[in-house]
């Protein structure tokens, strides 16, 4: 058996030391060439840490050689002359199963299967927003045309200013500390009570996603993720090997009623668009706010505020709900990608500074640190005014185009059609009369001339299938008029006939 003791003070990961503590045993002739290893379950119960932690450090010492897997027979260590042949290992699929999905192995599977196999069949749709001409509600990328054209060349040069020497090491996990203060001073224009210590730098929010998630498996936590949402954030819980829970919300938040379920003693991180909701635009109630605090507080658990709208409030930002769900409970996420260009790839995670501490152990294991120069080109673009400037122009290009959509909803959609009203961001969430499908609506839409992402798209197991988003930030003035125009016959159309059966949409509340 193994002998290793891990340090969980340490910035050091624990799969990490469990990789370099088995190395070290193979290097030095404790463990032989053919040596059969510990299995996940066995070495990961025996060093009170996840399955996903041993497998990690497994699949690390694969990749280099150091060990190699045999279907039916075990892991054992690699005999470098070449005599074995090692077969694929997949660290998130064979061995990987979370406590919290179905318990049955044959049903899990089962589960796993419908659920990708009903995902794959919705993105298969995206091909028909391929055809020239679509007018086309889908974009989620700031639009080019708000961006002062010159305004990256001057905010580099502004930064080289300091000397490429400023740039040339490792910043270190946190980052940049003038761009920390910087970030916190806008959160403290927000109500928040934020220092650079509370700020760690990230290479975009999806990066952020991505590190609190393996925080998660390092703590056996549960992934809860509301829904509908972009799904770019469950995926990216899925794909460090989390089976992901979905809490259906509404126009104010998590549904109470549906949130029940989760008062069951599980330690859990739950993932919220809590500022101008993506896809629906609206934010989260005082009512839900103080319901999702206190079931935290209940549950021992977390609660990550994905503020990443919050600079496209028409209105100017709102206060972030770092205070108002309380320091200790919550982690907020936020970027430039939406509010000022998605190819900078700077984010940025708030929470308190303990926890900061540990994450920044995780962040130096994945990229050391995010790229300096980026950091150095952000902190210009705050400090030096042009995102003000350029925040000025977003909110009132993205303003006349919310106006504009729903002017037009109001004046071509049938009666029983509803939708919501943003203060902020660039896109908005319509609902048809129930029963109907967003599905079918999709289909007759694309044959007009127009595309949109239906409900089911939006949500892990597949429902809100009365439901769409409409993305008006990158559409000019003329095309919304005419989109929602030729959207709104297409609604015509569906709506006079009586909804059918829809057959299976996705897995609903089953799981």
């Amino acid at each position: 058996m193994i002998s290793l003791k891990l340090d969980r003070n340490a910035d050091f990961p624990l799969y990490a030391q469990i990789r370099e503590a088995i190395k070290k045993e193979i290097e030095e002739g404790r463990l032989n060439a053919g040596e059969k290893l510990p299995t996940v379950a066995v070495l990961s119960k025996k060093l009170g840490v996840t399955q996903v932690t041993v497998l990690r450090a497994y699949e690390d010492l694969i990749n280099e050689n150091c060990i190699l897997t045999q279907v039916g027979r075990g892991t054992f260590v690699r005999d470098k002359s070449g005599k074995q042949t090692p077969t694929h290992f997949n660290p998130y699929g064979r061995f990987l199963k979370s406590p919290f999905e179905p318990a049955d192995p044959e049903m899990s599977y089962t589960v796993r299967r419908l659920r990708m196999g009903i995902a794959r069949s919705l993105e298969d749709l995206k091909i028909l927003l391929e055809r020239p001409g679509l007018i086309k509600f889908t974009s989620g990328v700031p639009d080019p045309e708000i961006a002062d054209p010159d305004v990256l060349r001057r905010c580099t040069m502004k930064a080289l200013e300091k000397g490429q020497q400023h740039y040339e090491g490792y910043i270190g996990p946190p980052g940049l500390e003038e761009l920390r203060e910087a970030i916190a001073e806008r959160f403290r224009k927000r109500g928040a009570a934020v220092t650079r210590d509370h700020v760690l730098i990230t290479n975009g929010s999806q990066q952020a996603v991505a590190i609190l998630a393996q925080l998660a498996l390092e703590n056996n936590m549960r992934i809860i993720c509301e829904s509908p949402s972009y799904q770019g954030m469950p995926n990216a819980f899925g794909a460090i090997g989390h089976w992901v829970e979905s809490l259906p919300r509404d126009n104010e938040g998590p549904i109470p009623g549906k949130f029940a379920k989760y008062y069951d003693g599980k330690p859990s991180m739950l993932y919220l668009c809590t500022l101008f909701h993506n896809p629906m635009g609206t934010s989260l109630s005082a009512g839900r706010g103080a319901m999702v605090k206190e079931w935290a507080e209940e549950q021992d658990s977390l609660v990550i505020s994905d503020e990443i709208f919050c600079d496209l409030a028409f209105n100017g930002p709102d206060t972030s709900y770092f205070h108002a769900l309380g320091e200790d409970r919550t982690i907020v996420i936020g970027s430039l990608s939406k509010s000022f260009m998605c190819g900078l790839r700077i984010g940025w995670m708030v929470t308190k500074p303990e926890r900061i501490r540990a994450i920044a152990g995780l962040k130096r294991a994945m990229d050391i640190g995010s790229p300096s120069l980026m950091q150095g080109i952000a902190h210009v673009i705050l400090a030096s005014g042009e995102y003000e400037k350029h925040l000025v122009r977003a909110r009132e290009h993205y303003r006349t185009r919310k106006e504009t959509i729903i002017r037009n909803l109001e004046k071509n959609m049938p009666e029983g059609v509803t939708w919501t009203n943003p203060g902020g961001s660039m896109h908005l969430w319509v609902s048809l009369p129930p029963g109907y499908s967003s599905i079918a609506l999709y289909l007759l839409a694309v044959e007009r001339g127009v595309g949109f992402s239906p409900g089911p798209q939006l949500d892990i197991d597949h429902r809100f299938l009365n439901g769409f988003k409409l993305s008006y930030g990158s559409v000019s003035l003329s095309e919304i008029e005419e989109g929602v125009e030729l959207l709104a016959d297409a609604v015509k159309v569906l709506l006079a006939h009586p909804p059918a059966d829809a057959g299976l949409n996705g897995l609903g509340d089953f799981l």
